[in-house]
């Protein structure tokens, strides 16, 4: 009896190995749901891999699962491996990523012939960003991974796409919103000619006046030597005083590094490098609204400025008199 039995559980056994060389070898899911709110906050949070603790659906399975990080966590190579009893070994590797645009990975687990693939795929929608997950794996020749295929994977990566979704509009909507185009950009060196003033900030006639006078002496002071301005007129802001009520400006025009210019206008220079920009629509009234957004945008990233603030007046008010073309960038550096 106990034998009959045996050859039945053995049977049944070699039956389903030999049911399992003809399941499909492959599977793949691809899922969109559109988030309300830009690429960039959706990609920052996929493309910077220990992020991925705060909405991936895998790191839910096992809180005691230990995760080693690369030196590198954001971008194309970089990576992290887990060890876990419930979901084993692997390792995920960032192999594509274009900014605001696409994040790729391999996966690689340890009962896989193949790495398995997962990609991320931001586009424009109504309302915000739509997202694609796709996931594609292939079980190669094992029978039983291709079992596990057809009875766990569908259900366990529908679940895990709709965990993910969920938390990444969780998250993306908890983020400070703006109403300004907001970018780190890297700068070059700007050489430039300045005058300096010391002005109340709430007195916008005075500062207008004194801006007036201080571009008129600098054009005039170019015009007589022959040289020509590289760029366009900017102001910086070395010191702003909320206690005072007062701030330092230094209209200043740009200008070569070997311009021959009177003593009394050393040519001065702001260093290359990291900088937060900011494009501002309209006259200057509300330019106060995009500078608190510049810094309420490096709080939330964590950034550190190590420099005084400018703005380039990139339309010139007497060429143009409507308002709501006026541009200007504001740019404040930032440590790298």
């Amino acid at each position: 009896m106990i034998k009959r039995i045996l050859l039945f559980v053995g049977g049944l056994i070699v039956l389903l190995l030999l049911i399992g060389f003809v399941l499909p070898r492959k599977f793949e899911l691809t899922k969109s749901e559109v988030i309300n709110a830009p690429a960039a906050y959706v990609f920052e949070e996929i493309n910077t891999l220990d992020n991925w603790p705060r909405w991936s659906y895998w790191n839910t399975l096992d809180p005691d699962m230990e995760v080693v990080y690369s030196e590198q966590k954001s971008g194309t190579g970089a990576y992290y491996e887990w060890t876990s009893e419930v979901l084993d070994k692997g390792k995920l590797v960032i192999t594509d990523s274009k900014l605001n645009k696409l994040v790729a990975c391999d996966l690689f687990f340890m009962q896989s012939e193949k790495p398995s693939r997962a990609v991320y795929q931001l586009e424009p929608a109504e309302g915000g960003t739509k997202l694609t997950m796709n996931f594609d794996t292939d079980f190669g020749m094992n029978p039983i991974m291709r079992w596990v295929g057809l009875l766990m994977f569908p259900s366990e990566m529908n679940k895990a796409f709709d965990h993910n979704f969920s938390k990444l509009k969780e998250i993306a909507a908890a983020k400070p919103k703006f109403t300004v185009t907001l970018s780190e950009e890297t700068t070059n060196p700007i050489s430039y000619i300045g005058i300096s003033s010391t002005m109340s900030f709430e007195d916008i006639d005075a500062i207008s006046a004194q801006m007036g006078k201080s571009y008129g002496e600098l054009m005039g002071v170019l015009q007589k030597a022959k040289v020509e301005m590289t760029g366009a007129p900017f102001c910086l802001y070395p010191r702003w005083d909320e206690e005072k009520k007062e701030m330092d400006m230094v209209c200043a025009l740009p200008v070569p590094p070997d311009a021959k210019l009177p003593a009394k206008y050393p040519v001065m220079q702001i260093p290359g490098g990291k900088a937060v920009k900011a494009i501002h629509l309209g006259d200057y009234h509300n330019l106060e609204d995009t500078h608190n957004q510049v810094n309420q945008y490096i709080e939330y990233k964590n950034l550190q400025i190590i420099g005084a603030p400018w703005e380039v007046y990139i339309t010139d008010p007497e060429m143009e008199t409507d308002t709501t073309k006026w541009i200007t960038e504001v740019f404040y550096p930032v440590k790298e």
